[in-house]
Protein backbone atom coordinates (compact mmCIF):
# COMPACT_ATOMS: atom_id res chain seq x y z
CA UNK A 1 0.00 0.00 0.00
CA UNK A 2 2.58 2.52 0.91
CA UNK A 3 3.83 2.52 -2.83
CA UNK A 4 0.62 3.00 -4.03
CA UNK A 5 1.74 7.04 -3.70
CA UNK A 6 3.98 6.19 -6.16
CA UNK A 7 7.78 5.07 -6.76
CA UNK A 8 9.89 6.02 -3.99
CA UNK A 9 12.96 4.29 -2.46
CA UNK A 10 13.18 1.92 1.00
CA UNK A 11 13.62 4.32 3.53
CA UNK A 12 11.02 6.16 2.32
CA UNK A 13 8.73 3.43 2.13
CA UNK A 14 9.40 2.97 5.63
CA UNK A 15 8.34 6.08 6.77
CA UNK A 16 4.98 5.66 4.48
CA UNK A 17 4.19 2.79 6.43
CA UNK A 18 4.96 4.59 9.46
CA UNK A 19 2.95 6.95 8.74
CA UNK A 20 -0.15 5.12 7.97
CA UNK A 21 -0.17 3.30 11.18
CA UNK A 22 0.60 6.65 12.91
CA UNK A 23 3.37 5.23 14.13
CA UNK A 24 2.06 2.64 15.87
CA UNK A 25 3.84 0.05 13.72
CA UNK A 26 7.30 0.36 11.77
CA UNK A 27 8.86 -1.67 9.66
CA UNK A 28 12.59 -2.54 9.47
CA UNK A 29 15.24 -2.47 7.08
CA UNK A 30 16.03 -5.94 7.70
CA UNK A 31 12.15 -6.55 6.27
CA UNK A 32 11.93 -4.43 3.76
CA UNK A 33 14.98 -4.45 1.76
CA UNK A 34 14.32 -8.59 1.11
CA UNK A 35 10.50 -7.60 0.85
CA UNK A 36 11.01 -5.67 -2.00
CA UNK A 37 13.76 -7.94 -3.50
CA UNK A 38 10.95 -10.86 -3.39
CA UNK A 39 8.60 -8.27 -4.78
CA UNK A 40 10.38 -7.42 -7.81
CA UNK A 41 11.35 -11.41 -8.23
CA UNK A 42 7.47 -11.54 -8.71
CA UNK A 43 7.06 -8.94 -10.88
CA UNK A 44 4.70 -6.57 -8.76
CA UNK A 45 7.42 -3.87 -8.45
CA UNK A 46 10.47 -2.97 -10.63
CA UNK A 47 13.71 -1.02 -9.38
CA UNK A 48 15.58 1.99 -10.87
CA UNK A 49 18.44 3.50 -9.42
CA UNK A 50 19.35 6.95 -8.88
CA UNK A 51 22.83 7.84 -10.71
CA UNK A 52 22.99 11.38 -9.19
CA UNK A 53 21.94 9.75 -5.37
CA UNK A 54 22.49 6.27 -5.47
CA UNK A 55 19.24 5.52 -4.43
CA UNK A 56 17.12 2.82 -5.31
CA UNK A 57 13.64 3.62 -6.42
CA UNK A 58 10.61 0.99 -6.66
CA UNK A 59 7.40 1.37 -7.81
CA UNK A 60 4.61 -1.21 -8.84
CA UNK A 61 4.16 -2.54 -12.12
CA UNK A 62 0.80 -3.32 -13.38
CA UNK A 63 0.93 -7.15 -11.87
CA UNK A 64 1.98 -4.97 -8.49
CA UNK A 65 -1.00 -2.71 -9.08
CA UNK A 66 -3.39 -5.90 -9.78
CA UNK A 67 -2.03 -8.04 -6.67
CA UNK A 68 -2.71 -4.68 -4.77
CA UNK A 69 -6.15 -4.31 -5.66
CA UNK A 70 -6.42 -8.30 -5.11
CA UNK A 71 -5.25 -7.40 -1.26
CA UNK A 72 -7.86 -4.67 -0.64
CA UNK A 73 -10.42 -6.67 -2.47
CA UNK A 74 -9.76 -9.61 -0.07
CA UNK A 75 -9.51 -6.81 3.02
CA UNK A 76 -12.77 -5.73 1.98
CA UNK A 77 -14.45 -9.16 1.97
CA UNK A 78 -12.74 -10.09 5.56
CA UNK A 79 -13.60 -6.80 7.30
CA UNK A 80 -16.42 -8.27 9.67
CA UNK A 81 -13.75 -10.69 10.55
CA UNK A 82 -10.35 -8.72 10.70
CA UNK A 83 -13.25 -6.63 13.04
CA UNK A 84 -14.18 -9.47 14.89
CA UNK A 85 -10.49 -10.08 15.59
CA UNK A 86 -9.94 -6.26 16.79
CA UNK A 87 -12.53 -5.94 19.16
CA UNK A 88 -11.18 -9.35 20.56
CA UNK A 89 -7.72 -7.92 21.22
CA UNK A 90 -9.76 -4.90 22.69
CA UNK A 91 -11.51 -7.28 24.96
CA UNK A 92 -8.47 -8.63 26.75
CA UNK A 93 -6.94 -5.56 27.02
CA UNK A 94 -9.98 -4.52 29.07
CA UNK A 95 -9.44 -8.17 30.92
CA UNK A 96 -5.77 -7.42 31.54
CA UNK A 97 -5.47 -3.74 32.16
CA UNK A 98 -9.46 -2.88 32.95
CA UNK A 99 -11.82 -0.95 31.61
CA UNK A 100 -10.08 2.85 32.48
CA UNK A 101 -7.05 1.76 30.55
CA UNK A 102 -8.96 0.69 27.55
CA UNK A 103 -11.48 3.97 27.97
CA UNK A 104 -7.50 5.53 27.33
CA UNK A 105 -6.40 3.73 24.48
CA UNK A 106 -10.10 4.20 22.66
CA UNK A 107 -9.77 8.20 23.22
CA UNK A 108 -6.12 8.48 21.91
CA UNK A 109 -7.51 6.44 19.01
CA UNK A 110 -10.36 9.12 18.91
CA UNK A 111 -7.59 11.58 19.02
CA UNK A 112 -4.91 10.65 16.69
CA UNK A 113 -7.18 8.99 14.08
CA UNK A 114 -7.52 11.73 11.21
CA UNK A 115 -11.28 13.88 10.78
CA UNK A 116 -10.81 12.43 7.07
CA UNK A 117 -11.59 8.89 8.15
CA UNK A 118 -13.67 9.78 11.22
CA UNK A 119 -16.18 12.18 9.09
CA UNK A 120 -16.11 10.86 5.30
CA UNK A 121 -17.58 12.78 3.17
CA UNK A 122 -20.77 10.77 1.80
CA UNK A 123 -21.15 10.71 -1.67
Amino acid sequence: MALGDGPAYGYELATRFSRMTRDHMKISYGTIYPFLRRMERNGEIRSKKDEKTGRVYYELTQRGMDAKRDVMTHMKEYREEMQEKLLGALFIHAEIFGEKSLNELLKRARETTPKRILNPRTK
